[in-house]
């Protein structure tokens, strides 16, 4: 019996009852704090009307400076009034929530007679000297998301006063652990749309909440505007400011607070650098050269003009020229590219006859020159001359000097598409600098001759005179010019942008076109006239210029 069990048991080991536990795809993921801001924008238009305003308005986005903007208006009146709905996304985990407000600019832009009789300082416009700051007044609040103060929604008003109060407010406190404008030390919660009001009013603001359920500011804000106690002082006043806002994750930040653990770091405005910077110069292919120049002997001639005659008539033929002196007149008659090895070394063309030439004439279409210094000869027009009727002309990368009486660079009329940049154009005393004709003697007018990052020094007359229409006059630095002025504008639709002038004379004047007799409003905005205010003499402003806004300092220079 014992064996016979013990078979049985030995047969019956297999097991009938089994369980398998398998855990797959385990993950952690974690939240998120990602600040996100949409905009929807209301203001006055010129009727008085509240209207949207889609330059102020954007969808959910992460800010980009400079672009953004809250308020952006260039016209506003004592009465007027705006309105914003800020809504804020601070991802997935509940956050504390900071923001900062500076002011960047409370200048006179300039001073009109009325503005003068209530604003005694207005003589003496600059940085800090504005009025405007002080009479727009702000109110910020904790909204439903309809753009419209509700009654009830007055009493969670976070933040209200002058423009000029609210630029030096410091650490502004939505949400921290000290309070909250949910109540208590509520955080901003993650997964939810946060909406904040703001109302601005060029004059006194008034909360006037309206009944709960409106859908839309354009019934009105629910607040007044009165612009009666504005006086002028605040007339062609300026001011610019940034705002920022902050969140940080609430959970294991239990004692966070925006005075202490939060201190705003504004992005630093990116400038431009004006002017030549001719030790940027370098030859894109110095590996490629139809003919080359020596004049120690060294290559296939010693005369650039030499150089010239034998290039071939392909349009861009390459004429290399080694570092020396090259007392010669050259008349580029082709459509040749001709390049030095550097206005900053020792590639130099002395001009010899003077007179009418030049010493070096452009008398082709589609011309380059780059890389060289270029010397007037005595009693000459100028040391480079454009003859005839010609388009696509590029002068880069040269230092070019006048003579007594002479200019740097002159042309007859007629001429297109031509680009002056990174130049250096040098007078002597007695010397007008560089002038672009209007008509050819065909009629033809000038047009497209634009001037990009060059440097304008040493004139005693007109350091540019433009006749060309269409063209652009950007990132040039205009310096020491003794008398007259820095530009001459004949040209019919011309953009002057992010410039230094000179602070001295005349810097811009605007003349009308005296071979057509009409006159083309210039575009002369963001420029540095030597000083904040150029309608003190820095430009002729009995005629079509819209100089503002204008740069409130100096662009940096080369």
């Amino acid at each position: 019996m014992l064996v016979f069990v013990g078979a049985v048991v030995a047969s019956s080991t297999g097991a009938f009852f089994s369980d398998t536990e398998t855990s797959t795809g385990n993950t952690f993921t974690a939240g998120d704090i990602d600040l996100q801001i949409d905009n929807e924008s209301y203001v006055t238009d010129a009727n008085g009307v509240l209207v949207a305003s889609p330059s102020t308005s954007w969808s959910l986005k992460d800010l980009i400076p400079g672009v953004d903007h809250f308020f952006n208006f260039s016209d506003v009146k004592p009465g007027d009034i705006g309105e914003d709905t800020i809504s804020i996304h601070v991802g997935s985990n509940n956050a504390w929530m900071c923001a900062a407000a500076r002011i960047t600019d409370d200048s006179d832009q300039s001073c009109t007679d009325p503005e003068n009789a209530d604003d005694p300082t207005c003589a003496n416009p600059g940085l800090g000297q504005g009025e405007l700051d002080s009479a727009l007044n702000f109110a910020f609040w904790h909204d439903d998301g309809d753009n419209v103060l509700e009654t009830g929604e007055e009493t969670s008003i976070f933040l209200q006063g002058p423009l000029s109060g609210i630029g030096v407010a410091g650490q502004i406190r939505l949400a921290d652990s000290s309070g909250s404008i949910l109540g208590g030390s509520t955080p901003i919660p993650g997964n939810t749309t946060f909406y904040i009001g703001k109302a601005w009013c060029f004059g006194t603001l008034t909360p006037a909440p309206r009944a709960p359920g409106a859908l839309s500011p354009l019934g009105g804000t629910g607040f007044t505007c009165d612009g009666s106690a504005v006086n002028n002082a605040a007339q062609t006043d300026q001011v610019q400011g940034d705002l920022q806002f902050y969140a940080v994750q609430a959970r294991n930040n239990s004692t966070f607070t925006c005075a202490t653990g939060y201190t705003p770091t504004w992005p630093q405005e990116v400038r431009p650098t004006l002017g030549a910077n001719l030790n940027a110069y370098a030859d894109p292919n110095p590996q490629t050269c139809n003919v080359t120049v020596d004049d120690s002997g060294g290559a296939s001639f010693t005369s650039i003009q030499a150089a010239i005659n034998d290039a071939g008539t392909t349009v861009g033929e390459k004429v290399c020229v080694a570092d020396g002196i090259y007392n010669e007149d050259v008349n580029i008659n082709k459509s040749i590219i001709l390049v030095g090895s550097g206005a900053t070394s020792t590639t130099v063309i002395n001009g010899q006859i003077g007179g009418q030439t030049g010493a070096v004439m452009i008398a082709a279409d589609n011309v380059t020159v780059s890389g060289f210094q270029i010397n007037a000869a005595a009693n000459s027009v100028a040391a480079m001359r454009i003859l005839a009727v010609h388009t696509g002309a590029t002068v880069s990368f040269n230092k070019i000097t006048s003579a007594s009486g002479g200019g740097a660079v002159d042309s007859v009329g007629g001429q297109t598409n031509h680009t002056f940049n990174n130049n250096e154009f040098v007078g002597v005393a007695g010397s007008q600098l560089v002038y672009i004709n209007g008509l050819a003697s065909n009629n033809v007018a000038s047009t497209n001759v634009d001037f990009t990052q060059n440097s304008f020094t040493g004139a005693s007359g007109i350091a540019l005179g433009q006749e060309a229409g269409g063209s652009s006059i950007t990132l040039n630095k205009f310096s020491t010019v003794t008398s007259g002025y820095d530009v001459e504008d004949w040209g019919l639709g011309n953009n002057f942008n992010q410039n230094n002038f000179n602070d001295g004379g005349l810097n811009l004047q605007h003349s009308e076109n005296g071979q057509t007799g009409e006159n083309g409003i210039t575009n002369a905005e963001n420029n540095w006239w030597g000083d904040i205010n150029p309608a003190d003499g820095d430009v002729n402003a009995n005629v079509d210029v819209d100089f503002v806004p204008s740069e409130v300092a100096a662009f940096p220079e080369n």
